[in-house]
């Protein structure tokens, strides 16, 4: 079970490394591209936790008023 899994994390590493070329880069730059990606969705997934919400309840009013008139 615990081989298994490892070999389930290798082959996703594996595969990421494959899908953005990161297998021909240096050490260092595997380290400054992965940053820069981990940095872009950590603010993504702020930003939507932030945003989305708000946005969802102004087309919910949208609709509401397209549905129902001016109540």
């Amino acid at each position: 079970s615990s081989n298994s899994l490892i070999n389930y994390l290798h082959l996703k590493r594996y595969q990421y490394e494959v899908t953005f070329s990161l297998y021909m880069l240096t050490p260092l730059e595997k380290i400054i591209f992965n940053t820069f990606l981990f940095i872009f969705l950590s603010l993504l997934i702020i930003a939507v936790s932030f945003y989305l919400p708000h946005h969802v309840a102004i087309i919910g009013r949208r609709a509401w008023y397209y549905y129902a008139g001016d109540e």
